[in-house]
């Protein structure tokens, strides 16, 4: 009895702990289940969270810029294909060659990828916290960009490419200006007055500028190889004396009468009146002259009519003395 009692025992204690394994195992699977979906919704918000910012917070107006030089070139690699969607995600680009900071560009570095056609003029306008512009070693032809407004640009670097025109004067209200290298191109005119202390590092060399070196402590302190093959260049530090200008002529006293243009119609009725003013000259002095003619007959018709006389009488004067002797 005592025998049979102790095994319902054991055998109802097996029962209740296969009972309660099996309840624990629904538990710790449907626990596992319910950690799977939160995990899996947890990732989702943040995707979702990413994806919302991704849209809400890029500066389309930098994209915008981006995409006129996307558009406006070609190179070796694909900027159609890889400058889409937004260029910056916080820190992060995914853009070839574009560096971002709190969701600003702030670096555009597209070196040797055989860049060719014209910049766009203003197309920096927007990025206005860009600090390095980087376009060496491309093809890249017409005037050089716009830069106003960039006041926390620190590198300009456009160097070996096919760059014409002068270099714009705005480029000395860059306040920031470290790096300057404009080499290699086809650059004329001359070289604004750069004075920016920050202004580090400096190349003009192998261009077509002219004109004297200004004379700013800036400018004085880079060394010959910095200006270097520009033929018309001279000053310091060239050691190369420029050509003295002739002083310009004083004022005069009288503004200068302003030249009359040539007038057809004007010229014509000149010749037209002189003609008519010889012509009426002439006429004039003919009357004149036959006038002087006539008064002289006249007089000499007279003074033989009083001749006449004067005979006569002294021939009736000598008859008369005859008669009386």
């Amino acid at each position: 009895m005592i025998l049979f009692t102790h095994w319902s025992y054991l055998v109802g204690s097996k029962i209740h702990v296969n009972l309660f394994c099996a309840i624990l195992s629904t538990i710790m699977s449907l626990a596992f289940k319910v950690s799977l979906l939160c995990v899996i919704l947890f990732v989702s918000f943040k995707f979702n969270m990413v994806l919302c910012i991704e849209l809400e917070e890029y500066y389309p107006e930098e994209r915008d810029a981006l995409m006129l030089i996307r558009d406006s070139l070609n190179s070796s690699v694909n900027l159609h294909g890889n400058w889409t969607g937004p260029p910056c995600i916080d820190n992060h680009s995914r853009w070839i060659g574009i560096t971002c900071s709190n969701w600003h560009v702030v670096q555009i570095v597209l070196e040797g990828v055989d860049l060719s056609g014209y910049l766009p003029h203003t197309f920096l306008l927007n990025i206005t916290f860009l600090s390095q512009l980087d376009f060496r070693n491309n093809a890249l032809s017409g005037p050089l960009p716009s830069l106003k407004n960039l006041m926390f640009l620190e590198q300009v670097l456009l160097s070996f490419n096919n760059f014409s025109g002068s270099i714009p004067v705005e480029y000395v209200e860059i306040p920031s200006l470290q790096m300057l290298e404009l080499q290699e191109n086809y650059l004329d005119g001359q070289i604004p007055p750069f004075d920016q202390p920050s202004l580090a590092s400096f190349n003009v060399s192998y261009n077509h500028l002219s004109g004297p070196i200004p004379e700013t402590y800036v400018l004085q302190r880079f060394p010959e190889s910095a200006y270097g093959n520009n033929s018309d260049l001279c000053g310091e530090p060239l050691h190369k004396l420029c050509p003295i200008e002739p002083p310009a002529p004083s004022p005069s006293v009288f503004p200068p009468i302003p030249a009359l243009k040539p007038n057809k119609k004007r010229f014509e009725a000149w010749i037209v009146a002189l003609i008519g003013g010889a012509a009426a000259l002439f006429l004039l002095s003919l009357i004149i002259i036959i006038a002087f003619m006539l008064c002289k007959r006249r007089t000499n018709g007279k003074e033989s009519t009083r001749n006449d006389s004067a005979g006569k009488n002294y021939l009736i004067h000598v008859n008369s003395t005859i008669h009386f002797f």
